[in-house]
This record gives structure tokens, sequence and C-alpha cells, in this order.
């Protein structure tokens, strides 16, 4: 979004900054001089495997950086210089990788193997996101700003650049009913299984014979000791929910398996020290689909394109969000604080809630928004981990596993694509020694992670 970055005379830090999906600028660096390393929510990457200094760059890192400049508008805006796929040499030819969780950090980690000589088996206790009902029936998206598509360009991975996914920008609707207008320029929105199917799919095409995909397979134990994991694979067949099991041997595990990761579990009954902090967002939220109606205010009626729109109220826990979707129709949430859902129990109550708090929602959304989530039950609007550390023998943490962070700022995804980036660069500095990886890829991105933390547990401020 055109919001300008004051700080651009730090050398990490681009001349332009994002907006999280409910609105919230991105911090710039001045805002957080403590955290040396942070530099994260631009494309700008330094993934050597120990970060050196507080805000140098090597000659290297720099060439891979995006380039700011200006807009005929005299805005600053950023673009990352397209180049082809980095041409390795398979260091680890003959070795067994194995991910659990296929979203996309795991798929696009399997990528990142299979380029550098692996098999690897991906396994997901859910259904295969094209045949999930619950999967392609979340009302939420996922924008790839520049460090999450730069992970996806060193693969070769071109992402689609069809009207509904390019990204226009943000509608605020505070409740004065003044609209507030960010245009973004460069992002790509999904749907959040949208994004999975589209990357399974890729790595399917890219590598037919290294990469494997096992669905409806859940992860039971894992033997850190012996290099084995176990997993559940449901009998669909049966009808009486029963399960077989699957045992694997494995030169090198990856946990991309989300917030309730079995594998970051197996790490910390193998390292008694090793801590992990889950926080809360404090919100809670139900979805909505199907909507239809002109909300779009004129800059946005020209050209097609992707729109996220945020009502904010006189309650700073309390918002409402609207997503265009490719079909025409609108999906969205309504967010309030952890356990306000409680005190609604009719339709009525919804109804006004709605039209109490939140200026310029269509009329005829009202009652049917509030028949869909009367009896719905409310999701979590996010937790965030902070891990002491991200690898274990032979065992790497990726994604929500390692470093989830609530929707607030819209790093999740960006950030566990950008950490599969820096495993490549990680694979390839150590020249085939396997052993060496898992250290060299937590010395290379625990301290970012550290600060994306630090940030988001800061980010409910600018709600208040």
């Amino acid at each position: 979004m055109a919001l300008v970055n004051h700080c651009s005379q730090q050398p990490f830090v681009q001349a332009r900054r994002t907006c999280g999906p409910s609105g919230v600028p991105l911090p710039c660096r001045r805002q957080v001089p403590q955290l040396a390393c942070i530099h994260n929510f631009n494309r700008h990457r330094h993934i050597e495997p120990v970060c050196s200094s507080a805000g140098g760059s090597s000659s290297k890192s720099r060439a891979n950086t995006a380039i700011v400049g200006a807009s005929s508008s005299g805005s600053a805006v950023t673009k990352t210089a397209s180049r082809p796929p980095m041409t390795v040499t398979p260091l680890y030819n003959g070795k067994k990788a194995v991910v659990v969780g296929a979203g996309p950090a795991g798929s696009t980690v399997a990528m990142y193997l299979a380029r550098q000589g692996f098999t690897v088996d991906v396994y997901e206790r859910r259904p295969e996101p094209k045949s999930d009902a619950v999967d392609t029936g979340r009302a939420y998206i996922i924008i790839l700003n520049p460090r999450g598509q730069g992970a996806l360009e060193e693969l070769g991975v071109l992402l689609p650049k069809s009207g509904e996914h390019i990204t226009k920008g943000t509608v605020r609707h505070p409740k004065n009913g003044k609209l507030g207008i960010s245009r973004e320029e460069g992002n790509v929105t999904f749907s959040r299984s949208g994004l999975a199917q589209y990357l399974i799919n890729q790595a399917r095409s890219f590598y037919p014979d290294q990469v494997k995909f096992h669905f409806s397979c859940t992860c039971q134990s894992v033997d850190v000791a012996s290099q084995q994991i176990t997993f559940g694979v449901a009998e669909s067949s049966s009808g009486n929910g029963s399960c077989s099991t699957v045992q694997e041997h494995y030169d090198l595990l990856i946990g991309a398996d989300g917030i309730n990761s079995v594998v970051r579990s197996a790490l910390q009954q193998h390292y008694q020290d090793m801590t992990v902090v889950i926080g809360d967002s404090g919100r809670e939220y139900k979805t909505y689909q199907g909507m239809r109606g002109d909300i779009e205010p004129e800059e946005f009626k020209v050209n097609p394109g992707a729109t996220l729109h945020l009502w904010t109220s006189d309650d700073p826990w309390t918002t409402f969000t609207a997503h265009s979707n490719p079909d025409g129709t609108y999906s969205g949430t309504l967010s309030l604080k952890t356990g306000g859902f409680a005190e609604l129990t009719t339709q009525q109550q919804y109804e006004q809630l709605i039209r109490n708090k939140f200026a310029g929602v269509p009329d005829d959304w009202v009652p049917a928004i509030a028949q869909q989530v009367v009896n719905e039950k409310p999701s979590s609007a996010g937790k965030r981990i902070r891990c002491s550390r991200l690898d274990g023998p032979s065992i790497l943490l990726l994604g929500d596993a390692a470093h989830a962070v609530t929707p607030v700022f819209g790093q999740g995804a960006n950030s566990a694509l950008e950490s599969c980036e820096v495993l490549g660069s990680v694979l390839q500095q150590a020249g085939g020694q396997l052993d060496k990886v898992p250290q060299r890829f937590t010395a290379a991105r625990l301290a970012d992670m550290h600060a994306l933390n630090e940030l988001d547990a800061k980010a409910y401020s600018f709600f208040r």
C-alpha cells in the first residue's frame, strides 16, 4: 500500500510498507530500533548462517534486494526485480525427507528439498484442499507480498496474473463513515485453500518423481533417536473410523504441522530446556460468505482485482471484514474480543450489533450474515508462537509450528515461505553436510522470528 516509510535511509528498509488484513500498517524499523536483525517485512533477505551485524548486508544479499523508486504520482513504490530460478547442483541425492503438513509452507519446502536431490514424502492430516469442504469454506484470504512471492520465484513458480488474484488495495470504513483507501502494487491474493492447492499442484508438476503427498494421515509420534515417524492413516472404506499406521525413516524431518505441532512437541520432549511460548490474540471471529453488492469505491471499479474492506468501530476489538471473490461475491469475518460471542444468542442481537457498530454495511447483508453466524462456533483469531530453537537432530520447524503470528500484519504465510527460501540457502551453503543444516538454519532464522513475534505481540496497540 502506498504508505511512506520514513526510515528509508536504513539499509534493510524499503520506502514502502504494506498493511495486514486488519488494515494496520506494518511498523517501520525506526519504531523497533532494538530489533537489530528485523528485515522480514520487506524483500531484503539476509540468509547467511549467522546474522553478523545489525544493519549491514553482504554484496550478495544486496544483489537480490528489491529496487526502491518513485511512481509518477510521486509516492514511493517498490518493485521486485524478476529473475530466473536459481540453478543449483543437487547435494543431497539419495537422502530422504519427510514433511509433516501440506499447507503453503509444507509444499514450498518440499520443492526446495527436491531441488537439492531429496526424495520427499509430505503427510497431511486433512484431505487434499480441493476435496476438503471445511478448508474450501474458510472465509479468509492470504496476500502474498514480495517476500512470499520471492521465495516462490526462486523455485520458478509463476503466480497467477489473472485479475481476481491481483491485489488492488484496502478500503477502511471507520465509524464516522469517511472512507480511507490504500492502494497496493505487486501483491497477489489467494484464498487459503486456493494457495495450498496451487502449491501442491506446482510441487507435483515440478518434481513428479521426488515429491509424494499423503492426505488424511495424522502424525502420531516421532522417535527422535531412531529418526522414525509414525502416522495414522484413516481407512475411509471401512466406515468404522479405524486406521492403520505407517512408519517412515527420515534423514531430515520438517515440522510444518501448524500451531499444534506434534513435531515441535517431540523436540520439547527431547530438549528439556527448549521453551515454547504460546500467546493468544485475545480475539475470536465468525465467518460469512456469498454476499453481493456494490461496495467498491470509484477508484477500484476501473480494473478487475481483489479488494479487502475493513470496518472498525468504537471498540478496538470489534471489526468486520469483506473481501472480494472471483465469482463477484464477498466473504469475510466478524471479530470480537474473546468471549464476546457468548453474549449473542439470537439473530436479532447479531443484526443489532452489526448495524450499531459498523457504518455502511449494506442493509440487505445484515440479516443474511446474522443468519449465517448465529449458530456458528467462533474460532480464535490467531496465536503467536515463540520457540527457543527451530531445530533438533535431523529435524527443523517451519511456519506456524515454529513462528506463528496473528493475522493483524498479514505476515504469517509470507514469513513461512521466506523460511523455506532461507532453508534452501542453508542447504546450499552446507555443501551436502546434512548434519550441519539444522543448527545453521536456527542461526539464520531465529532472531528474525523472535523479532516478528515481538512486533505481533505489540500489534494491538494500533487498535487502541
